[in-house]
């Protein structure tokens, strides 16, 4: 019985890989719409374009299980695919947001900044850990609303130009801080990549279930230039997942499970005891 439940989830896994490549159909939708990222479709043509898992990621199909399981447990709104290409509506709102001064360990560089929960509670943790290793790690920006970012972009755009703002701000609904599970730290500038805080979190940041959005030389696929102080929380097994079929590269695995999450969660139900 073992044995041929194993040859099932295998078979399910493989599916997953084969099918990476696809678009998900009007059926697989409706079947399981709750799971799917409540985004709207801004350009249909490069929204279609996905991420096929390396061949070597179906030698473990256990491990991908594990790792799609715990992902599925989070709210939906930790993995949405949010880019240019697919924006939040105006009246998203994270569900349960707090203030990071509830937080004493974490620090803040204004006053009444705010987070998703357990975004806020993974960060106090990680902010806590770095205190231990003598790095003090300041949050500059964090959750932003739809009015907020539309405003932002529009001040940067008279200043640079829409199209030169474009390369390192969002417009509303386009950005992952409007998830409430993003943060910029402080300093906001390339410089955080050589300071202490920059160092310990490319070091330390995945084992908090911190990703970074915008790494350098991947431009072309996340749409913003490098930003080494923009970090969002995806938990630890979305960031293991993303290291180990994603090449580290967090836009690469959004972009898988936005096609396949309702498959996954599908397969995970039949194969259940």
């Amino acid at each position: 019985m073992k044995y041929i439940l194993f040859l099932l989830i295998f078979t399910l896994v493989s599916i997953f890989f084969i099918s990476c490549s696809r678009t998900s159909t009007e059926s697989d939708t409706q079947t399981l719409a709750a799971t799917e990222p409540k985004t709207e479709l801004l350009n249909k043509e490069k929204a279609e374009i996905s991420y096929e898992l390396p061949p070597s990621a179906r030698e473990n199909p256990q491990e991908f299980q594990a790792l799609a399981k715990s992902m599925l447990e989070l709210p939906p709104s930790f993995l949405y695919l949010v880019d240019k290409n697919h924006a939040l509506p105006e009246d998203f709102v994270p569900a349960d947001i707090v203030n990071l001064n509830e937080y004493p360990a974490i620090t803040t560089g204004r006053e009444g900044m705010k987070l998703e929960r357990r975004a806020a509670e993974a960060l106090a943790e990680m902010s806590e850990a770095a205190e231990r290793d003598g790095v003090k790690l300041v949050i500059s920006s964090s959750y932003r609303s739809y009015n907020y970012q539309k405003a932002l972009f529009q001040r940067y755009a008279e200043k640079d130009g829409e199209e030169a703002a474009a390369r390192y701000s969002a417009k509303a609904g386009t950005s992952q801080h409007q998830l409430g599970t993003t943060v910029d730290f402080g300093p906001i500038s390339d410089s955080f990549a050589e300071s202490p805080a920059g160092i310990w979190m490319a070091r330390n940041g995945r084992n908090y279930g911190w990703s970074l959005s915008y790494p350098a030389e991947y431009e072309d696929e996340t749409g913003y230039k490098w930003e080494s102080w923009h970090w969002r929380f995806i938990g630890t097994a979305a960031v293991k997942m993303q290291e180990d079929y994603f090449q580290g590269i967090q836009q690469r695995l959004l972009l898988y499970w936005n096609e396949n999450a309702s498959r996954i969660r599908e397969a995970l139900e039949k194969t259940s005891p």
